[in-house]
């Protein structure tokens, strides 16, 4: 790993480029870079429209993450609610933390605790907002780092992928091993044994370049050449309608007891050529909702595609990991990658339709004074003078529980809140 000008760490990758039709041929590099491409499947769909600006062309999900933006907490079950669709975490979030280049900016050691020393509580959350027990805003600390995380990091073992391998990545993003029965074939094709019009080029990425490669992949099958040439960001290279043409696809199961059926309002020009709008429910609103928080990777799970004109490069990173490149993910990496799961709490209705499971919920045990740490940001010994108890295991509460009620809730929003408006692009209101 080396760095980029501005002091951002990069990660290389050597490109064998066409000089006469200025396009990349394929790419070799090592596992800093081909973790940072398989950490694309984790990232929630919230996360890559705000990484991208509200511009990621994914369907209608700008506007859906817009909606959220404009729409006042007061909808929400809890202040932590909006923030969890603006802000999703990653079920593989302590795996990303680790990439030599991190796409995703969230701290995952952040955690929100009660500061009342009074509080019975002994828990935390991953978002601000009020405790579940005394009704008090809760204060930022800063939480000790994972002991697997400092294990990890003391290795050359990879994130995602094994270590001991060179890897091959095709313009459209299909991963392979650099074996000799995959280099020799490649070396054939494109003229490389005679190197006729072959160019060589290593090219360091930062987060900003390694984000607009996310941008490209998600609409093209030519993201490495874009990328390289800064070609502009085509949206008609793929249909990009697949969520608004095709919302859910066929469940296993329709007789899911979690989801309950709502009703729509459909308002339509004369002619019924076009919708003009739609008026909904909370609970529609809800469920449409909930797709910020999906990770891509179950997206392409359930719809076999991430859009519907053809095979974007994210597609064909997905369908690597049991295809070209079967081998090159560790074997406990595997569902991580193509079954992602959603972080604890962000079950919703959107989850139960596309049966995408929620990670068990995180529990932490706290070595040191847990009243001190609350109180002061800190649980070491030598700030505790009351003789609180100095360890125990402290939980992760439900963030999208309001105080005082007796169950555990899935919805991000308040029932009874009247109709809302829908417009065909998916642009929500009240």
């Amino acid at each position: 790993m080396s760095t980029s000008n501005n002091g951002g760490p990069t990660v290389a990758v050597k490109l064998y480029i066409d000089k006469e039709k200025k396009k990349v041929l394929f790419a070799e590099s090592d596992k800093e870079f081909v973790d940072v491409l398989f950490s694309f499947l984790t990232l929630p769909l919230g996360t890559i429209v705000r990484l991208l600006g509200k511009q990621s062309q994914i369907g209608c999900l700008d506007e859906l993450y817009k909606s959220v933006e404009a729409l006042s907490e007061d909808y929400f079950q809890t202040k932590a609610c909006k923030a969890m669709l603006l802000r999703p975490r990653n079920a593989a979030g302590s795996h990303c933390d680790r990439l030599k280049v991190k796409v995703d900016d969230t701290n995952e050691r952040l955690i929100y605790v009660c500061p009342t020393s009074s509080c019975d509580a002994r828990s935390f959350s991953s978002f601000w907002g009020v405790c579940n027990s005394c009704t008090v805003t809760t204060t930022l600390i800063l939480r000790e780092k994972p002991v697997d995380c400092r294990t990890v990091e003391s290795n050359d073992d990879g994130v995602f992928v094994k270590s001991d391998l060179k890897f091959i990545i095709f313009d459209d993003l299909h991963v392979a091993p650099a074996s000799t029965s995959t280099m020799f074939p490649l070396l054939g094709k494109f003229g490389l044994l005679e190197q006729r019009n072959i160019e060589e080029k290593v090219l360091e990425l930062n987060s900003h370049k390694i984000i607009n490669l996310l941008k490209r992949a998600l609409v093209s099958k030519q993201s490495l050449t874009g990328l390289l040439c800064d070609h502009p960001v085509e949206t008609d290279s793929v249909n990009l309608d697949h969520l608004r043409e095709k919302l859910f696809p066929k469940q296993e199961n329709t007789t899911d007891p979690k989801f309950n059926a709502v009703r729509i309002t459909i308002v339509q020009t004369k002619d019924d050529s076009s919708v003009l709008y739609a008026e909904v429910g909370y609970d529609f609103v809800d469920l449409v909702f909930g797709l910020l928080s999906l990770p891509l990777g179950s997206t392409i799970k359930a719809y076999g595609q991430v859009t519907s004109g053809g095979s974007s490069g994210l597609d064909n990173l997905y369908r690597s990991i049991n295809g070209s490149g079967i081998g090159c993910v560790k074997q406990e990496c595997q569902s991580l990658l193509l079954s992602p799961m959603l972080a604890p709490f962000f079950g919703c209705g959107s989850s139960v339709l596309l049966q995408v499971q929620e990670s068990p919920i995180k529990s932490w045990y706290c070595t040191g004074c847990y009243t001190c740490l609350r109180l002061y940001g800190s649980s070491s010994t030598l700030f505790c003078n009351g003789g609180h108890s100095k360890h125990g295991t402290v939980n992760e509460f439900n963030p999208k529980n309001r105080v005082g009620s007796s169950t555990s809730s899935d919805a991000y929003l308040k029932g009874g809140l009247g109709k809302f408006i829908v417009t065909n692009d998916l642009n929500i209101g009240p």
